[in-house]
């Protein structure tokens, strides 16, 4: 019987400009650091954030957009500068706006209706994206980030904080993710049931007790639980 449903985030739950145009992201923040007079291309800060999401933040380094771009330009090894770090924050916030898919809130408030769990497992600080699920009334029960976990994805760790806050089983738990590698295959190893999800292109993985197209999809294979 499945007591809980552990969803990843984007691609699942939120799609974003960032996730299509992220180059453009990191051109923006890195032509705001040339203009301050510091020579750095968007490799450089696309490398910088990738460490500080991965590295920095799951250590309890980046609990916020200014803690995260100050640590970007420790990475980058540029200066503090608050001016400048404020010029980033904005930037960022401008440009990574999550938008929510429109199965999500009627799929959430309907598993939750039946008294399943729900949470969000994602390496991503919940800055990014808290607030739209907040603006759209989908009431998550628990939201675990890489920060909570002291881990990122695919580490069992991050799977396993989940399973324990809400006191079930590895096979009580649905894990629903669209990228094969770490949304079906890790948490598959632990027990947990999987549904991947193949929302724009076919995927296909072992590991996945079931492919679904929409997060509606969802509601059927819990009844036959």
């Amino acid at each position: 019987m499945i007591k809980a449903v552990v969803f990843d985030l984007y691609g699942t739950l939120v799609t974003g400009d960032v996730d299509f145009k992220g180059k453009d992201l990191d051109e923006e923040l890195s032509l705001i650091l040339r203009q301050a007079n510091h020579e750095i291309y968007y490799q450089e800060v696309e490398a910088a954030r990738h460490m500080v999401f991965f590295i920095d933040y799951p250590r309890g380094r980046g609990d916020t957009p200014q803690q995260f771009y100050s640590k970007v330009l420790e990475r980058l090894e540029i200066p503090f500068e608050p001016k400048l770090v404020d010029k980033l924050v904005q930037k960022a916030t401008e440009l990574e706006r999550a938008r929510l898919y429109e199965d999500v809130a009627p799929t959430v408030n309907a598993l939750k209706s039946q008294g399943i769990k729900t949470a969000v497992l994602t390496t991503v600080p919940s800055w990014l994206f808290k607030q739209v699920l907040e603006d759209n009334d989908v009431r998550i029960d628990f939201i675990c980030t890489a920060r909570e976990a002291k881990a990122v994805k695919p580490n069992p760790q991050i799977y396993r904080i989940v399973l324990e806050r809400f006191g079930v089983k590895p096979n009580e738990a649905l894990m629903v993710g669209d990228t094969p590698e770490i949304d079906i295959v890790s948490p598959k190893k632990l027990g947990m049931k999987t549904a991947l999800l193949c929302r724009t292109k076919k995927k296909t993985v072992k590991e996945a007790d079931h492919v679904i197209t929409s997060l509606r999809q969802l509601l059927n294979i819990i009844k036959q639980k």
